[in-house]
């Protein structure tokens, strides 16, 4: 998983509507080593893009300590509102919306491939930075860039993300905590401000890029 932030520049803005437990690990006789020490460390992007599709991005030459810079291109996307991203029920109901549409839930009753990552993306109020509103997002196939079916379900819509800087922080493990993903999003936000980049904090995302508990996670 990763922790998305924007910043607005020249190359893009925010988008808007229409992104606990584990093993102990064993003993490695011939590394002399616990295979626990690297359960939380992220699968690497480039080979998780190599086994499923993902949103075409260029990585920025000078990504600094602690954080990465990517120009996301410009790419559709389908989306459903969440009543509640912390609730899990919530989170369950807004996957399985997604995944109808993708099964064949739309205009062509197409079957789409499914893609990485699945984004959940925060709305903050400018005052308090409560979130106001949340969203997840499903990436579509270049085959469908162009013209992407429409969803069945008046919940589920088509969302063009426009192209922009994405900064992010890489993390492991399966199910973190929100302890875990508030001190990623904190320390993602430090080692920005540390190369002197101000991040866009209206609008923040998570980003899964594997299936839980299915080997090395991102």
């Amino acid at each position: 998983m990763e922790k998305w932030g924007e910043m607005r520049n020249k190359n893009g803005g925010s988008y808007g509507k229409g992104g606990k437990s584990w093993s102990k690990g064993k003993w490695d006789k011939k590394k002399g080593k616990s295979s626990r020490a690297c359960m939380f460390k992220p699968k690497p992007i480039d080979e998780i893009c190599a086994e499923n599709e993902c949103p075409a991005f260029d990585k920025v030459n000078g990504t600094g300590c602690g954080y990465t810079a990517r120009i996301l291109h410009e790419s559709v996307w389908v989306g459903t509102y969440l009543t509640d991203y912390e609730d899990p029920t919530s989170y369950t109901e807004g996957f399985w919306r997604l995944f109808q549409y993708i099964n064949g839930s739309n205009s062509d009753g197409a079957k789409i491939e499914m893609t990485v990552p699945v984004i959940t993306s925060l709305w903050m109020d400018t005052a308090s930075l409560e979130v106001e509103e949340s969203y997840m997002l499903f990436y579509l196939p270049a085959i469908h860039q162009d013209s992407p079916p429409e969803p069945t379900n008046d919940d589920v819509f088509l969302e063009t993300i426009p192209r922009q800087y994405v900064y992010s922080r890489a993390m492991g493990g399966n199910s973190p905590s929100k302890e875990r993903w508030q001190r990623t999003f904190n320390d993602l936000y430090r080692a920005l401000e540390m190369d002197g980049i101000t991040p866009d904090i209206v609008n923040i995302a998570t980003a899964g890029y594997t299936r839980p508990y299915f080997g090395r996670q991102r």
